[in-house]
């Protein structure tokens, strides 16, 4: 019985030798404190032929210049990333597929996750974008279990950005939460957030690009504008806002593109904290076109205005019980 099983043993050892090299590479650049540098580390990573898991340990990075992530090459993992000494009009990540040449789909096995990530107002969170023209290559990757605070923009989805999602973020104190760019290139289909908060911003969404999304357990909180929708928009989850005197959430109409329509699931709360039966703006909602649509959940409180809900020539529809009727 030893003897077989020093056999094995030894099976299994020839078996590791001969793994394609890109297996064994999938941990950290041995050499290099990943926390103290992590631009080298990222730099030595690319610089091999396999993947590489990139672990902060908990600890914190400090970042004096934007970093690239492949999406294709890297994960990022545990721990605090400080980019507010970032020069004006930097991003701290950009997610880009840039570097390959060869088509693939595996942008979705790594990810981006346990990072707190905090900025300054004259630069950016993480970016997704792609320059290339490669409708395969996309820039894409998992975000999960994170905090991005401080930015000018927390996250932009641009060329190349479509059908990934974000898990557990918290999106807080930036001046736009999630920012969409207008004209990107094959992008912005069926984004999906579960779990995701966005408030505290000064402008939650604004959806210049007409990117589908879905929303699942979401809360929007608290933004100074909560939202600007260019495209159609499943949500399940919490609106909260205080009394505001402009339309909290504008739906628009892109050229050559199906107009807003923000579909809320009956389950779903829409609230306007303070309101006591005194709306101080004319409408709670504003649109553009005659195909914007909003559909309310069940149950509200304070979702109108002094002259109604919708502002504009947008439809206001309710649940299935009914027709809804502003309480």
């Amino acid at each position: 019985m030893r003897y077989v099983s020093w056999t094995i043993m030894a099976l299994l050892l020839v078996g590791l030798a001969v793994l394609p090299r890109n297996i064994i590479a999938a941990t950290a650049p041995a050499s290099i404190d990943i926390a103290r540098d992590l631009p080298a580390a990222l730099q030595s990573c690319y610089a091999g032929h396999g993947t590489c898991v990139l672990s902060l340990g908990g600890r914190t990075v400090h970042l004096a210049h934007g970093i690239l992530i492949n999406p294709l090459r890297v994960t990022l993992q545990d721990g605090r990333i400080d980019a507010s000494d970032l020069p004006a009009g930097d991003a701290a990540i950009t997610v880009s597929t840039d570097s390959e040449t060869t088509p693939d789909y595996g942008t979705f096995v790594h990810y981006i996750k346990g990072i707190r990530l905090i900025g300054n107002e004259n630069v950016d969170g993480i970016v997704f974008n792609s320059v290339h023209h490669n409708n395969i290559l996309a820039a894409a990757m998992t975000l999960e279990s994170m905090s991005i605070s401080g930015f000018r923009r927390a996250i932009t989805f641009a060329n190349h950005s479509y059908g990934f999602g974000l898990s557990h973020i918290q999106i807080f104190n930036n001046k736009v939460g999630i920012y969409t760019v207008n004209g990107a290139e094959d992008a912005g289909e069926r984004m999906t957030f579960v779990d995701v908060g966005v408030f505290n911003n000064q402008l939650g969404i604004d959806d210049e690009g007409g990117f589908e999304m879905d929303w699942l357990g979401g809360h929007w909180d608290y933004n100074s504008k909560t939202a600007i929708l260019s495209a159609l928009v499943e949500f399940d989850g919490h609106i909260e806002t205080g009394p505001s005197d402009q339309p909290v959430i504008e739906l628009r109409a892109l050229p050559n593109m199906v107009a807003a329509q923000l579909f809320m699931t009956p389950g779903s709360f829409v609230m306007v904290n303070g309101y006591n039966g005194k709306p101080t703006a004319d409408a709670w909602i504003s649109s553009h076109s005659e195909y914007n649509i909003v559909q309310f959940p069940f149950n509200t409180w304070g979702v109108t205005g002094k002259m109604g809900v919708m502002q504009g020539p947008g439809k206001v529809i309710g649940s299935a019980i009914g027709t809804f009727i502003p309480h």
